[in-house]
C-alpha cells in the first residue's frame, strides 16, 4: 500500500523522494494543456497553474511519465548524466511515440478486458511493474538498461519525478530525466499500437526493425484503417521476408477472443484512437490525435469483409481527388488559381465522407452480403461527392461557363462537368450496378454508355 501512496516519504508513487535539483521545475512543466511559452493561447491561468488538487497532479503524473515531451529538463542532483544544471534529451514518453488504439466495451469492466491482451509465458521474474522493485535514485538504472517483460515496460520510469506540497495541494514539481528507451522492436511487449518496418533503423542495426505506427494528425481513423488491419499473413512476400508491416497485439487479441467464443464476432467495439504530434525536436505539444470508430471483430478476422473495408476506402480518397480536380478544372475554366479550390474541394470532400464511412463501416458484420455492400458504399460516394459536385458548379460563375484555353485546348464549366460526371458513372455507379447484378444474377440494366 505504500507504494501507491502519493506523499510516502521513502517510497512516493512513481516518483523518486529526496530528488533535488537547483530549483523546481515549476507546475506547467506537467501540466501538458498549458503551451510552453503561450500563457495566451490556454484556458487555464493564475490560480488554475498555481497549485492543483492531489487528484488532478496524479493523473498528470502518469501523464507525464507516458506522454512529456522531450527538451532540457532541470538538471536532478546525483544523476551523472547532468551538465551544467542541465538534463539533456532522452526523448518524450514512450506512449507519445506510439499510435495508441483502445477497444472500448458497454462497461469499463468490458474495456479492461478487451485491451488486457495475455502475454506469452515470460519466465523472467524480473518482470515487474516499477513500484515493485528497489525504489529509484536520481540517476540512470544502468543495470536495468530495457524493460524485462511488459508489467516493466508500462510503467517504465522515463523521468525522475518528485510533487512539491504543502500539505493539502501540489504547489510545484520537479521533473528530470529517467531511464532512456528507444521504440524500436518492442512489438512482443506494446500490443496498444502498429508497427511498420524502418529501413532507416534496418541500415543501422542490420536486423528487421518496427517501430510504432503514429497515427496521421492530417487524417481522419478511417483513412489509415490499413494500420488498424495490418495481416501477418505471408502471402505475396518472398523468401519469408518479415511483414511490413503488423498489427497492434490488441487487435489479434480481439480475434482471438471472437474465436475462441469469448464475445460475439459481431459486437460492436468502439475503437479509440489516441496520439500526440510534439513540434520544435519533440519539445513541445503541436496536437492531440483522437478519434474513434465502430467496428466488430468479424470485420477484423474475415478477409474478404477487411479487404471490402480497405478497399472502400481507397474508392473514397479516388473520388475526393477527383473532386478536387473539378474545382481545379472549374477554377483553371475561369482564369484564376486552382490550388485553393483545389485543396478546399477536398477537405469538403473528406469531410463528408468523415460521417459517411464510419456510418457504413459500423454496419459490415459476419451476415454481410460483400456485393450488395460495395455496391452501397460505391453509391453513397457518387451521391455524396456528386453533391458537393452540384454546389462547385452552381458557384463556378459566369467566366468559368465561357471558358478560356487551357494548355492550348478550350476548358469550360460544362466541359469539366462533364468528365466529373463521367468519372463518377464509371468508377462508382455503373460498378455498383455490377456489384447487384451479381449479387442477383440479372444481366440486363448494367450496361450504360459511358465516356472513357
Amino acid at each position: 500500500a505504500d507504494r501507491f501512496d502519493l506523499l510516502h516519504p521513502v517510497t512516493p508513487f512513481l516518483q523518486v523522494a529526496g530528488l533535488t535539483a537547483s530549483k523546481a521545475s515549476g507546475l506547467v512543466k506537467l501540466i501538458a494543456e498549458v503551451p510552453a511559452g503561450h500563457a495566451y493561447f490556454t484556458t487555464r491561468a493564475g490560480r488554475e497553474v498555481d497549485s492543483l488538487s492531489f487528484a488532478e497532479a496524479t493523473r498528470w503524473l502518469v501523464h507525464a511519465q507516458q506522454f512529456d515531451v522531450s527538451g532540457i529538463k532541470t538538471g536532478a542532483a546525483g544523476d551523472d548524466r547532468v551538465k551544467g544544471g542541465k538534463g539533456y534529451p532522452i526523448g518524450t514518453g514512450l506512449a507519445g511515440r506510439m499510435g495508441l488504439l483502445v477497444f472500448e466495451g458497454a462497461t469499463l469492466r468490458d474495456t479492461l478486458l478487451l485491451n488486457l491482451v495475455l502475454p506469452p509465458e515470460n519466465d523472467d521474474e524480473s518482470d515487474r511493474p516499477v513500484w515493485e522493485r528497489a525504489p529509484l535514485g536520481p540517476g540512470v538504472e544502468v543495470t536495468h538498461p530495457v524493460p524485462r517483460g511488459p508489467a516493466d515496460l508500462l510503467t517504465w520510469p522515463i523521468r525522475r519525478i518528485l510533487l512539491h506540497h504543502n500539505g493539502s495541494e501540489v504547489t510545484d514539481v520537479l521533473i528530470a530525466n529517467g531511464d532512456p528507451l528507444h521504440a524500436r522492436n518492442l512489438h512482443q511487449l506494446e500490443t496498444m499500437t502498429a508497427w511498420r518496418r524502418s529501413a532507416n533503423q534496418e541500415k543501422t542495426f542490420g536486423i528487421p526493425t518496427y517501430m510504432p505506427r503514429k497515427h496521421d494528425m492530417s487524417r481522419a481513423l478511417w483513412r489509415g484503417l490499413d494500420g488498424l488491419l495490418a495481416r501477418k499473413a505471408e502471402g505475396g512476400r518472398v523468401d519469408n521476408e518479415p511483414a511490413a508491416a503488423l498489427p497492434a497485439g490488441v487487435v489479434s487479441w480481439i480475434e482471438q477472443l471472437a474465436e475462441r467464443g469469448k464475445i460475439a464476432r459481431d459486437i460492436p467495439i468502439r475503437v479509440h484512437a489516441v496520439g500526440m504530434s510534439y513540434g520544435t525536436q519533440d519539445s513541445m505539444i503541436e496536437a492531440i490525435y483522437d478519434e474513434a470508430l465502430t467496428v466488430r471483430p468479424s470485420v477484423l478476422m474475415d478477409e474478404q469483409l477487411s479487404g471490402l473495408a480497405l478497399t472502400a476506402v481507397e474508392e473514397g480518397e479516388v473520388a475526393v481527388r477527383q473532386l478536387g480536380q473539378f474545382a481545379a478544372n472549374l477554377a483553371a475554366a475561369a482564369g484564376r488559381d486552382v490550388d485553393g479550390p483545389r485543396e478546399r474541394a477536398r477537405l469538403s470532400g473528406f469531410d463528408r465522407l468523415d460521417r459517411s464511412y464510419p456510418a457504413w463501416l459500423a454496419i459490415l458484420d459476419s451476415t454481410t452480403d460483400v456485393a450488395a455492400a460495395h455496391a452501397k458504399w460505391r453509391r453513397l460516394v457518387a451521391s455524396e461527392i456528386g453533391t458537393l459536385g452540384d454546389e462547385l458548379l452552381r458557384g463556378a460563375g459566369a467566366d468559368a461557363m465561357i471558358g478560356r484555353k487551357v494548355d492550348g485546348k478550350h476548358l469550360d464549366a460544362a466541359l469539366a462537368d462533364l468528365w466529373f460526371r463521367s468519372f463518377l458513372h464509371k468508377n462508382f455507379t455503373a460498378l455498383a450496378d455490377e456489384d447487384t447484378n451479381e449479387r442477383t444474377g440479372d444481366d440486363h440494366g448494367g450496361h450504360a454508355e459511358t465516356v472513357s
